[in-house]
């Protein structure tokens, strides 16, 4: 509802009177003479002149104030458009006076829509209010009193005031209030959000202060010119200048080595002549880049130095000009002490001092460019202790510590002041001789360093006998670059222990052949998958009871285009060094599950495939993953896969490959040894780890026929299986002499040349029948033989209650005292 005009004129203007007296005249004039024209004046003449000019008159008075109305009109209307449109609130006040004239309130007379807005009322609730009313606070604050104050005076009142009224949705207004009339006419403006903003502008600049005192790192500011016009706490610190020495007094290059600066104006191209100012010289690459962040020398008050890390920053105004510089500079005293430190760490051996393996190949390098010039040679001697991890294992790392600790201090005596010694890692060494004129002077001193390391030491109240093997390569004889004396130094190391240790072996030309066709192994070994260069090939497994093939092993073939048919002894061992036995084995399972489920449909039964793993493998995280896939992939049962392991492969991390192969055999999968009686497993393993077969090794095989110890074995660990319900299968059958053998000692299944040799997955099925005619043949020699008593084994004492409880199918049964190796005790059985 828009409120009446807030003003209104009252009165008839003395402008009237002339109008309507000259129309008076005109018309008395007009009448005269009409009526009479040669006569006088008469009185009715006169009232006629008087009636017409006072009619004239109203009629000029009623325009005139139609138009001063429509004037006023047109005013108010102005003013109500200005105040409504406005962005401040607007409201008109009349003062209220008791009888004594004294002002005791204020009424409303006009508010506008922004004080609405503000008020939280319409202005039907506010106009006609009184102040007091509406806004009792203000007159707790005194608001009132000079509003007051300006009816009295007449004098304007300017006032920015946080509001104390809730009622007022504004928490801080900027008012003029000005006197109109006998009242006040009140402009507001809502400075919440400017207070808001600037509060937040307060906040950050108190934090910026803060910040700017309280950091750890000087912090200074200079104008165009460098002169420092600000600093903080830290770069009094740093300098040891108060900021009174220091601002508007001294340029910042003050404080840093002018040498400094000038040698890196030189080192940029600069001439010596036009060098600029030191102040110049801080900031050459500052004005360019805008940041500069490097290290400079400051020099403090006291005339010491400390190396600085100084970002260097232009400051400019929006227009783009200069307006100064702000340097932040930090002590890097101590980072500079930590990277000393941190790089002597990286290159030298915490234990024992020697040089690391980074600054031994730096070393060697050197010695090598060195030698290229002076025509002499380089030795490089890598040494490796003897049998170190039984010393860590049985004593702890603390002795073994202490092994490396003396061994290194040996060999520093042994070695010149110009050689180098230093600790590849683990009871690894390397010595680097230069200057060498002959070989017999390198003999000699791989000598001296196995002799010297070859002596008792005394660790933890024990007596140890350290030895040491030592692998040696010569530049330029046998290798023209360091990375390559090292590595062939370390495989004359590995071949040395391979030798017998204790000794020293030089590396040679064999050895290079040999070196070389490796590198080339490795290298193809490596595309092997790639270029589906790999193949199985399966030897039947035949049950000796009813000579049916009853499972098959998985061989692995390599047959390269460059390499030819490389044997499995030779890249496997490389595979497995290298790690690329993974992803190999994984193809192994892949494919020998599929062939081998195709295998058994072909012949009608289902066939057990027989898959070797490697220690490597055996590691793998995912194996139990990749066994899963190929099983379902292949749609082979797990109860038809075998698992093969090695003896020495359970001996490592025996707590790990239990868990393994308790996890393998949840799968559905069987368990067995590979090569059985050539590694050091004991029969304790095989009550630990639930093992489902043995394979006899071929090479205890082959020799059971013409030497008793060897039949001794296989006769053993025959009925040590049975009596643990683990089945046995004899690897390398090749003469009806062997199968006779393994028949009459209840042996349960066989593989060898004699009933077929290793075939492809298409071959396979063909040669089944073979195989049991082959069985049969066999079986029609040995008809009409005696047949012998039941075989005797050879046990130790340890086992006895094992054989006694499983109830061996042998009638007289050895036991070999453990203690006392010559010592039979024969117990018969009951």
């Amino acid at each position: 509802m828009q409120a009446s005009p807030p003003f209104k004129s009252r009165g008839i203007s003395v402008r009237y009177i002339a109008p309507a007296a000259l129309a008076a005249v005109v018309f008395w004039t007009i009448s005269a003479t009409t009526s009479r024209p040669h006569a006088g004046m008469s009185v009715g003449s006169v009232a006629t002149l008087v009636l017409g000019m006072t009619t004239l008159g109203l009629m000029w008075r009623e325009r005139e104030r139609a138009l001063e109305q429509r004037l006023m009109a047109e005013a108010d209307e102005r003013f109500i458009a200005a105040a409504e449109n406005g962005l401040d609130a607007f409201a008109l006040m009349d003062a209220v006076r008791d009888t004594s004239g004294y002002i005791h309130d204020f009424r409303f007379r006009y508010v506008n829509a922004k004080t609405e807005e503000i008020m939280g009322l319409t202005r039907d609730e506010i106009v006609g209010q009184m102040f007091h009313a509406l806004l009792p606070d203000n007159y707790r604050f005194g608001f009132f009193e000079r509003c007051c104050k300006v009816v009295e005076t007449g004098h304007p009142m300017d006032e920015e005031s946080p509001v104390k009224t809730g009622r007022v949705k504004a928490s801080w207004l900027r008012s003029r209030v000005v006197k109109l009339g006998d009242g006040v006419a009140i402009t507001s403006i809502n400075l919440t959000e400017a207070k808001a903003v600037q509060k937040q502008y307060e906040v950050l600049a108190n934090f910026s202060e803060s910040v700017f005192e309280s950091a750890p790192f000087s912090i200074i500011a200079t104008d165009p010119q460098g002169l420092i016009t600000s600093m903080n706490a830290a770069a009094e610190r740093l300098s040891q200048y108060t900021r009174d020495e220091l601002i508007g007094n001294v340029s910042m290059a003050a404080l840093y080595d002018v040498s400094e600066l000038q040698l890196q104006w030189l080192e940029r191209g600069g001439g010596p002549e036009e060098a600029p100012n030191a102040f110049a010289l801080l900031t050459s690459e500052t004005t360019a880049a805008e940041t500069e962040e490097r290290e400079w020398t400051y020099v403090r008050k006291d005339g010491t130095r400390a190396p600085v890390s100084l970002s260097l920053r232009a400051i400019r105004s929006h227009a783009g000009e200069l307006e100064g510089y702000i340097g932040i500079a930090s002590d890097i005293t101590d980072r500079r002490q930590l990277l000393s430190y941190v790089t002597h760490l990286s290159k030298h051996d915490p234990l024992t001092g020697l040089a690391g393996r980074a600054m031994l190949r730096e070393k060697l390098q050197v010695a090598v460019e060195r030698a290229k010039v002076t025509g002499r040679r380089v030795a490089v001697f890598v040494m490796d202790l003897d049998h170190f991890k039984r010393v860590n294992d049985s004593l702890g790392h603390q002795a073994g510590d202490q092994v490396i600790r003396e061994a290194a201090q040996q060999l520093r005596s042994a070695v010149r002041s110009t050689d180098i010694v230093g600790r590849m890692g683990g009871d690894e060494f390397v010595v680097i001789l230069t200057d060498i004129q002959t070989i017999e002077d390198i003999d000699q001193f791989a000598q001296t360093l196995v002799q010297r390391i070859s002596r008792t030491m005394t660790v933890n109240q024990y007596e140890l006998n350290v030895t040491a093997s030592v692998g040696v390569c010569i530049y330029p004889d046998f290798a023209n670059d360091a990375d390559s004396l090292l590595e062939r130094a370390d495989a004359a190391m590995y071949e040395s222990k391979e030798g017998g240790r204790n000794q020293h072996l030089i590396f040679n030309s064999a050895m290079l052949k040999e070196s070389s066709n490796r590198l080339q192994m490795e290298h193809e070994l490596r595309f092997a998958l790639k270029n589906d260069e790999f193949s199985l090939v399966y030897q039947p497994q035949v049950d000796l009871r009813t000579g049916d093939v009853v499972g098959l092993e998985a061989l692995l073939r390599w047959n390269n285009s460059r390499l030819g048919q490389v044997s499995p002894g030779e890249f496997i061992p490389l595979a497995e060094e290298t790690g690329l036995i993974v992803p190999i084995g994984e193809w192994v399972f892949r494919q020998a599950c599929l062939e081998g489920k195709r295998m058994g449909d072909a012949v009608g039964r289902e066939l057990s495939v027989a898959i070797n793993l490697s220690p490597r493998q055996f590691r793998q995280k995912n194996l139990l993953e990749v066994i899963e896939r190929a099983l379902l992939e292949s749609g082979l049962a797990a109860r038809n896969l075998e698992i093969e392991i090695t003896e020495n492969t359970l001996m490592i991390n025996s707590a790990a490959n239990l868990e393994m192969l308790q996890k393998i055999r949840e799968l559905g999968g069987r368990i067995a040894i590979d090569d059985f009686g050539t590694g050091f497993c004991s029969f304790s393993y095989l009550l630990e780890y639930h093992v489902d077969r043995l394979k006899i090794d071929q090479s205890f095989v082959r020799r059971a026929v013409v030497d008793s110890n060897a039949a001794a074995v296989v006769r053993t660990v025959l009925a040590m299986s049975h009596g643990l319900n683990i089945k046995v299968v004899a690897e390398g059958v090749e003469t009806a002499e062997q199968l006779r053998f393994l028949r009459r000692r209840r042996c349960d299944e066989a593989q060898g040349f004699l009933f077929a040799r290793p075939v492809s997955a298409e071959d396979f099925p063909g040669i089944v029948d073979a195989v049991r005619r082959e069985w049969q043949n066999n079986l029609q020699k040995f008809a009409g033989e005696a047949r012998p008593a039941a075989p005797t084994a050879l046990v130790p004492p340890r086992h006895l209650e094992i054989l006694k409880d499983s109830q061996p199918k042998t009638s007289d049964i050895k036991l070999v005292d453990e203690r006392v190796p010559a010592r039979l005790v024969a117990v018969r059985k009951r």
